[in-house]
């Protein structure tokens, strides 16, 4: 039986390091709001779709998440306060549907 490798992908972070190391610090940067457009697009993918009553609890959820993941890993504090001064942010897109519940 023949076993399929898993797919990874190379971290954004250790890639724009690479580029920083080389003087480019602008595709760095670009290569980071990369980064966050992925993981943006994935996480909303992952939550939608959702009832609007509910977009302030997923909020609390993801700022809990948010600071469990800095708390937990030691740089990602750093990372995210030099990411919010140097990287563009993906703008939020969302399309509302309005449909009945169909379970509780």
């Amino acid at each position: 039986m023949k076993k399929f490798k898993e797919k990874r992908m190379a971290s954004y972070v250790f890639r724009s390091n690479e580029l920083i190391q080389e003087g480019k610090t602008k595709e760095a940067a670009e290569l980071i709001g990369k980064g966050l457009g992925y993981y943006s697009s994935n996480i909303i993918h992952a939550i939608t779709p959702y009832a609007t009553a509910d977009a302030g609890l997923i909020s609390t959820v993801l700022c809990h998440l948010a600071s469990e993941i800095e708390e937990k890993n030691s740089g990602a504090k750093e990372m995210r306060e030099w990411a919010e001064t140097h990287v563009e942010k993906p703008e939020l897109k969302e399309i509302k549907r309005i449909k009945k519940p169909n379970c509780k």
